[in-house]
């Protein structure tokens, strides 16, 4: 009859084990624009269609390479094994055991004076424990360390796009600094070439020193420049390699990073009806929302009694010969309840504080959702007003090319004097560089764009089942 009991215990307890008690979880919602507009949707090597093998290879090598990168996986290896571990707490513990002891009674104990006992204790046998989830403590602990799992990828990713971003910004820098560079020193030579031509006249005394010695000031500024340039040149390459996780050998190793600027993209304008499944940031925020939901009912668990189910068996006997005996065997079984009386607000505290880190993520989440839009909206407009102010600088530099020829002509035929040749040609080489440097910030307002529309991660890379 007793044993009939017990087992109906056992069978009723995981009937009825099961409840969670995590709150129902509500994501706010959060205002957002209203649009159908899809050609924005990036794909996944969205880099590639700037057509640069360079920097299709760059990217490829950072990919690899990345320190960032490597720590954010290992990151994510870490999350799913303590999501492995807390699906394993949710199952049986089953032990084996052995013991040999050999002890003496005492002659001043349960009334045997001076009949003291040594004897052996030889012991063999399985120990089963087992916690019946029955208030979802540990179904719960799974749950938050799951969304913690999902969440650390898209930590990853998020890590992977700004990574994209960042080696993609550096190449274009690099490019620009090259053609400036370029610029310069083209412009160096033509103002020495200006400069010589002027000291010959000086000495046969055509032109006065004043005119001589503004040639030469001309190309020293030139030159200037273009050794400013170089600095930041080689500063870049050392940020660049750095990106590319390569060793610090690499920093001072001769190196041929030859990078030219792309043609920039034809982007529509508009914003995807899918940011927000493609912000890796805003799936983070949403599954750490959810993690911290399911904290809460494994905190208001403790509010309950813990039911556990142990049993042992094996056999027992004071001679080693006769312990695998039948006569030896002995067993246990039965259920064992822990119920918290009285903890001076422990539990209570522990609760209002996961409820609090609810309410943190929940404005979390809706401060992810509001930073990507308006990441988006500055990236649309940098890029649009990027695009209209380069066609302005490719006319002014057309423009002042038309004054260089003008003037010079002029000067040539005594008409005009050498500081509105001079002019003109401080006018074009400003120009120039304007040009370069306003392609290098079209372009870079484009991976950003690019990257802030989530640099084409995609929902269901992610392992979305259990």
């Amino acid at each position: 009859m007793t044993r009939s009991i017990t087992l109906l215990s056992f069978v009723t307890i995981l009937f009825l084990g099961g409840c969670s008690l995590s709150p129902e979880l509500n994501v706010p919602k959060v205002d957002v624009p209203q649009t159908t507009q899809e050609a924005l949707h990036v794909n996944k090597e969205w880099w590639k269609q700037f057509n640069d093998t360079k920097l299709n290879a760059l990217v490829d090598e950072a990919l690899v390479g990345s320190d960032d990168l490597k720590l954010s996986a290992l990151k994510v290896i870490k999350a799913r094994q303590a999501y492995g571990l807390s699906t394993d707490n949710e199952f049986p513990t089953l032990s084996a055991n052995a013991g040999d002891t050999r002890q003496k009674t005492s002659n001043e104990a349960y009334n045997t004076k001076n009949k003291s006992a040594t004897y052996s204790d030889f012991t063999l046998g399985l120990g089963l424990a087992y916690e019946v989830d029955f208030w979802g403590r540990l179904s719960n602990q799974s749950e938050s360390n799951w969304s913690l799992y999902l969440a650390t990828q898209a930590s990853r990713e998020t890590v992977r796009n700004a990574l994209i971003h960042d080696v993609i910004s550096a190449y274009f820098n690099l490019a620009s600094l090259q053609a400036r560079m370029a610029i310069l020193e083209k412009t160096a030579q033509s103002y020495k070439e200006s400069y010589e031509f002027r000291a010959k006249q000086q000495k046969v005394g055509t032109i006065s020193d004043v005119l001589a010695n503004q040639a030469l000031a001309q190309y020293n500024n030139v030159k200037a420049s273009q050794n400013s340039l170089m600095e930041s040149y080689k500063l870049q390459q050392s940020a660049l390699t750095i990106l590319l996780g390569k060793n610090p050998q690499a920093l001072f190793e001769d190196k041929n990073s030859e990078a030219s600027l792309p043609n920039a993209l034809t982007i529509p304008a508009g914003v995807p009806s899918t940011l927000m499944e493609n912000r890796p940031d805003i799936q983070e925020a949403l599954e750490n929302l959810k993690s911290k939901n399911a904290l809460i009912g494994v905190e208001k668990a403790a509010y309950f009694p813990t039911i556990s189910l142990t049993g042992s068996y094996g056999q027992q006997s004071d001679d080693l010969s006769n312990i695998l005996k039948s006569s030896a065997n002995r067993w246990s079984f039965g259920p064992s309840l822990s119920v918290p009386i009285f903890d001076f607000g422990r539990i209570k505290q522990r609760v209002a504080i996961s409820e609090t880190d609810l309410q943190s993520s929940l404005v979390n989440y809706e401060q992810s959702v509001k930073k990507a839009y308006k990441e988006v909206h500055d990236a649309l407009a940098k890029e649009n007003l990027a695009q209209s102010r380069l066609s302005f600088q490719k006319e002014e530099l057309k423009a002042y090319q038309k004054v260089l020829d003008l003037s010079t002509k002029r000067f040539n035929q005594g008409v005009a004097n050498q500081l509105e040749v001079l002019d003109a040609q401080k006018g074009v080489l400003s120009a120039s560089l304007n040009v370069v440097a306003t392609k290098q910030y079209l372009l870079t307002s484009q991976a950003e764009l690019f990257k802030a529309l989530g640099g084409g991660w995609k929902e269901n890379e992610l392992l979305t089942t259990k």
